[in-house]
C-alpha cells in the first residue's frame, strides 16, 4: 500500500482510514459514525479496526487498491495509515501504536511514553512548536495534512523509538500532565461519579497549579488541567469540570464515534438547558451548547464569562437534564 493525500485521489481505487470514504473507495476501515465499515472490522479505535483487518483477509482488495488516504491528521489515522503501508513493523509494534492512537484520540494511555508521543505528535501541527517551517501552515488544509503525513509517515518508528531525545516537543505538556495528576492526589481535585447518568464531576480548586498555554488548548478545560489524567481514571463519557465560577461539561470523543467494546449512554441535547441557564444569569452572560453532532459536544459560557449560578444548583439542573434514558446503538 502506498499513501495518497486525500485531495489527490480522484477517481483511484483507494481504502480510506479513519474518516470518510469518497467515490473511488473500495473499503474503509474507520470508526467514525456510519463509515461503512465492515462488521467484522470494527473496534473502538480506527487503528484496531486496521490491525483486524491486517489479521484477516488483508489480501482481498489488494488488486483493485493498493492506495490508502484519509481526509484529515491526527494520531489514530497516522497509526492506521503507518500499520497498512508496514504491516510486519507494526505488527511487532501493535500494542505501541494501538496505545498512541488512544492516547491522541480518547485521551487515554497505558504507557506513559504513548502519551508523550502523542504530545511530540501534536507539536507538529502546531505553527509555533512544529519542525516544519512556519509558511506550511499558510497552506490549505489538505495540504497541511498532506505534508504532515508525508514526513511523520517516515518518521513514527523513530519517534517511539527516541522519546526520550524528542523531550523539547513533549515535557511542558508531561509536566502539566504530571501537575494534574498529583492534584488529584492531593485533593485539590476531586472526582465524584454518578454512574447511573455516565456522568462523572471535577471539581478543582482555583490556582491548583499553573495553568497551561491556552493558545495551545482546545478549551477552556484543557488549560486548568489535563484531560488525560481524567480519563485515565474513569470510563464515565460526560464529564462537568468546576472551578471557581467557571463551569464547562463535554461528552467525550468515545461517544461521537462508533464504539463497539461496551453500550454507551447516547447524548442528550443540552440546548434546552443552555436556554434555561442562559435565563438563569438575568442577562449577564450566555450559555451555549455547540449540538450533539459535534465531535466534542460541549456545554459552557461564551466569551469565557463567569457563571453567577451556584455549582450545586448546575449540578442539579444538568443531572436532570441527563436523566433522559437511552442507549447509543
Amino acid at each position: 500500500m502506498r499513501y495518497v493525500p486525500y485531495h489527490k485521489l480522484g477517481q483511484t481505487p483507494n481504502l480510506i482510514v479513519d474518516g470518510k470514504a469518497n467515490d473511488a473507495t473500495v473499503l474503509t476501515l474507520s470508526h467514525w459514525p456510519d463509515s461503512g465499515t465492515p462488521s467484522i472490522y470494527k473496534d473502538d479505535l480506527s487503528a484496531q479496526i486496521v490491525f483486524r483487518y491486517l489479521e484477516r483477509d488483508q489480501t482481498q482488495h489488494q488488486t483493485s487498491c493498493t492506495v490508502v488516504s484519509t481526509n484529515h491528521f491526527d494520531e489514530d489515522a497516522l497509526v492506521c495509515l503507518y500499520s497498512l503501508i508496514n504491516p510486519q513493523a507494526a505488527a511487532e509494534e501493535r500494542q505501541t501504536l494501538i496505545d498512541i492512537a488512544s492516547a491522541g484520540d480518547f485521551g487515554i494511555f497505558t504507557d506513559r511514553d504513548s502519551a508523550r508521543i502523542a504530545f511530540v505528535l501534536s507539536a507538529w501541527t502546531n505553527p509555533d512548536r512544529s519542525p516544519l517551517n512556519s509558511s506550511v501552515f499558510a497552506r490549505p488544509y489538505p495540504e497541511i495534512t498532506a505534508i504532515l503525513y508525508e514526513e511523520l509517515l517516515m518518521r513514527l518508528p523513530k519517534i517511539i523509538q527516541k522519546i526520550d531525545n524528542l523531550r523539547r516537543y513533549w515535557s511542558e505538556e508531561d509536566n502539566f500532565l504530571t501537575c494534574t495528576e498529583e492534584a488529584i492526589e492531593a485533593g485539590k481535585i476531586t472526582l465524584t461519579e454518578y454512574p447511573e447518568l455516565d456522568l462523572l464531576v471535577v471539581r478543582m480548586e482555583e490556582n491548583a497549579f499553573a495553568p497551561f498555554d491556552r493558545e495551545r488548548c482546545a478549551s477552556w478545560i484543557s488549560s486548568v488541567l489535563h484531560p488525560m489524567a481524567i480519563h485515565n481514571r474513569t470510563q464515565r463519557m460526560r464529564i462537568l469540570v468546576m472551578c471557581g465560577r467557571r463551569y464547562e461539561f463535554y461528552y467525550r470523543y468515545e461517544t461521537w464515534v462508533d464504539y463497539v467494546s461496551r453500550p454507551l449512554m447516547k447524548r442528550i441535547d443540552l440546548t434546552a438547558l443552555s436556554k434555561l441557564l442562559s435565563k438563569l444569569e438575568n442577562g449577564r452572560c450566555r450559555w451555549q451548547f455547540n449540538g450533539i453532532d459535534d465531535i466534542i459536544a460541549r456545554l459552557q459560557l461564551a466569551d469565557g464569562a463567569e457563571t453567577q449560578i451556584k455549582g450545586d444548583d448546575f449540578l442539579e439542573a444538568l443531572k436532570a437534564a441527563l436523566s433522559e434514558t437511552g442507549v447509543g446503538a
